[in-house]
């Protein structure tokens, strides 16, 4: 039996090693990668029926999305991306496209459907036919036929005559859709056009004539448009900046944790291949903020192996076996680590159906990163370790952990609740620098909530600011705001208050302007939101907080109880309040990128803190508690039994977030910025504000219910605890 578990150990480790060996490359290069990374441009398109007061129905939006999809077909362009978005809008994503002034002219023009007589003129046009009058009947051999009626009956009657016996065409802008041959005049306004074509083309053919009875003009609401070279360059960077990431969490792995580490490396590696693997499967685009949730998840990731190990070495300093150890310590981390990603998954769906663009390609990262970092670091890596130790291999427990004999003395032990009064003053400081500056200078908002056009220029040299401001006013525009950064200060960074019109060429001429100065390695990233569409960002982000923080208060009362819930939703105000804080104080731009990063730092928080409160749970039912002084034991030593668990986890996700925010592109910078903070802000408020607000909310409630007891046995007098309380 031990010969066969160690076998299935190795040949698990072996089998999956050569699978993902085999299979790494082609996943890698079947990766769909977004605009911000391989360049080209995105638009969002708002539908308007041309005729006034008419209806934009479903099946004219697909049509017209379909007409879109065939004109960008003709071009040769490579995976397109089209879609209908709610009832009024089409969104368009196009890559490698050399002329994009000309496609973005094309596109937008209404899908044009005609008649042509047999010398190619235009005999009648889509406004001439009725709306909804084309239907598909059957002839008398009971064959599909198209019956369309027009609007004037003298029209038809004179175009029939002068046609007779002769050949016409059914036209949507250059595509043929049938050329029927006119065999009789029709005086009634009604025609009939037969043809050897099936069922569901006539229903096709009918169903383009209606949409041409009601051509449907489109508006820009917002585009985002990048070079290719920006893209490859951003690509390059970020995916240098996470493999050293992810290289020293597995090395950081291996040296703390030795033959546990070595088994959550290989469980990290091979949770890294699923993911690639499902985000392939799903046919997701890659983008840069969803390499960077890649990359976060990996860091993450490791907190399912770290609370298991931490939970090990004290089951090992217990006394128990090494086998004992193992057993007990994924039966009591199992729980807490569960719990802690459902919290962060409710950030990750909410993100997903509120978010759009490169944010819901980072939400689907996220939510993947979480179901697979269940099965892979929890379920494979405990199984692992069982099969390991059950096969006596390495049965020495140094191997697993350095074991002392016994437990660290309570004086050994930080003290947490004794700083609770210098905390709160601290963080109330904070509060009041943050909310003055709010009110001083507000928030920079970028052109997502503000509207308006924004232009991020890559220079092959550095640039002065005031030379930036010349090259721009020589090009005759009067931009808000012009900052050069960069770490090479090679990047010019350009604001305009309003929206530029895309067709104008005016992005095109400021980039042009740059090129004829610093040579062809210019490049360039455009957006530009409406003033509709930045009012849609902002709400949209508003609910996406408010979703998440409800949705995570609801989870954590339902498994736990209301005093942990008010706790979690504070400790979550607490973290978002002091990144917003921070970006205001320094006036870096807040845009929809640093949305998603608010989101993942209010899912990373709450996973701390619920790991803690996990821990003050289990405490509570081994022990019951009298008085205050022993509720503040608790509490201390919940933490302290947590506090190697929330530093290496910590250490580990930021081994991730800070290597982008070095070395990363700089289009992510803020959003990696952000993303440090609230690490730092979600392990800071999970020991000091989480636990000690739940340390105050339930010594209140004994008072005021008159008990003096919780825990184990909650049945003694209040009169036991009030001079305690009082002191």
């Amino acid at each position: 039996m031990i010969a066969k578990r160690l076998f299935a150990f190795c040949l698990t480790v072996v089998t999956v090693s050569l699978v993902i060996a085999l299979t790494m490359p082609q996943a890698l290069s079947s990766v769909k990668l977004g605009l911000d990374l391989k360049g080209g441009f995105e638009i969002l398109y708002e539908a308007h029926p041309v005729v006034e007061g008419s209806q934009i129905t479903q099946d004219a939006l697909r049509q017209t999305a379909k007409s879109l999809q065939e004109r960008v077909d003709a071009l040769g362009t490579s995976e397109p991306e089209i879609w209908t978005e709610g009832s009024n809008r089409i969104r368009v994503r196009l890559a490698g496209v050399d002329n994009e002034e000309k496609v973005r002219a094309m596109l937008k023009k209404p899908a044009e459907l005609s008649v042509l007589g047999p010398d190619g003129e235009v005999e009648l046009r889509g406004t001439d036919f009725k709306e909804s009058g084309a239907m598909v009947v059957r002839d008398e051999l009971f064959r599909p036929a198209i019956q369309v009626e027009v609007k004037d009956k003298d029209l038809l009657k004179e175009v029939s005559s002068r046609l007779l016996n002769q050949s016409i065409s059914f036209n949507l802008d250059e595509r043929v859709l049938t050329n029927p041959v006119v065999l009789a005049v029709m005086d009634n306004g009604i025609m009939q056009i037969t043809g050897d074509f099936p069922y569901d083309e006539a229903v096709e053919i009918a169903d383009i004539i209606n949409m041409g009875a009601l051509p449907l003009k489109l508006t820009e609401k917002y585009n985002q448009s990048v070079g290719a070279s920006l893209g490859y360059r951003s690509l390059e960077q970020t995916l240098w900046a996470g493999g050293l990431g992810a290289v020293l969490i597995l090395l950081f792995m291996l040296v703390f944790y030795r033959i546990p580490g070595l088994i959550a490396s290989f469980t990290l590696i091979t949770y890294s291949w699923l993911l690639l693997l499902c985000f392939n499967l799903v046919q997701a685009t890659m983008t840069l903020p969803g390499i960077a949730a890649f990359i976060l998840g990996i860091g993450m990731a490791v907190d399912a192996n770290i609370i298991t190990y931490e939970r090990l070495k004290e089951e090992l300093r217990s006394g128990k076996s090494l086998l004992s150890a193992v057993r007990e310590g994924a039966k009591h981390s199992s729980r807490s680590i569960l719990d802690a990603n459902v919290t962060t998954l409710v950030a990750g769906i909410v993100m997903f159906m509120l978010g759009s663009g490169a944010i819901k390609g980072f939400a689907v990262t996220l939510i993947l990163s979480i179901v697979l970092s269940v099965l892979t670091n929890v379920y494979l890596s405990q199984g692992l370790l069982r099969l390991l130790v059950s096969a006596r291999a390495l049965r020495d427990a140094r191997w697993y952990a350095r074991k002392p004999e016994v437990a660290p003395p309570p004086s050994s032990r930080f003290d947490f609740v004794r700083s609770t009064r210098a905390i709160m003053i601290f963080t109330a400081v904070l509060g009041i620098a943050g909310l003055t500056s709010l009110g001083l200078q507000g928030i920079n908002y970028g052109v997502d909530f503000k509207a308006g056009t924004s232009i991020d220029l890559v220079l092959p040299s550095s640039i002065e600011q005031t030379e930036a401001e010349r090259v721009i006013a020589g090009v005759g525009l009067e931009p808000a705001a012009v900052t050069v950064g960069g770490e090479s200060g090679n990047r010019v960074s350009i604001r305009f208050d309003t929206v530029m019109d895309p067709e104008s060429g005016e992005a095109d001429r400021i980039e042009a302007a740059f090129a004829e100065v610093y040579g062809a390695g210019v490049s360039g990233e455009a957006n530009t939101v409406d003033p509709e569409m930045a009012r849609e960002f902002a709400v949209k982000a508003i609910i996406a907080v408010l979703l998440s923080t409800l949705g995570i208060w609801f989870y954590v009362w339902v498994r736990f109880d209301r005093r942990f819930a008010l706790a979690a939703v504070v400790t979550i105000v607490h973290d978002v309040l002091l990144v917003v804080f921070l970006f205001s104080m320094f006036h870096l731009e807040v845009n929809l990128p640093f949305i998603a990063a608010l989101l993942t730092i209010i899912g990373y928080s709450i996973n701390d803190t619920v790991v803690i409160f996990d821990r003050i749970r289990e405490n509570l039912q081994t022990n019951v508690i009298r008085t205050r002084a022993e509720l503040r034991t608790l509490v201390n030593d919940s933490l302290n039994q947590t506090l190697i668990r929330s530093l290496n986890t910590i250490l580990c996700v930021l081994f991730a977030s800070v290597a982008i925010l070095l070395w990363g592109s700089e289009s992510i910078r803020l959003f990696s910025l952000a993303m440090t903070v609230g690490l730092f802000a979600g392990m800071y408020s999970s020991i000091y504000i989480a636990s000690q607000l739940w340390l105050y909310l339930t010594a209140r409630k004994l008072r005021a219910e008159g008990y003096s007891g919780v825990g184990k046995q909650e049945q003694f007098p209040m009169r036991q605890l009030d001079s305690v309380l009082e002191e």
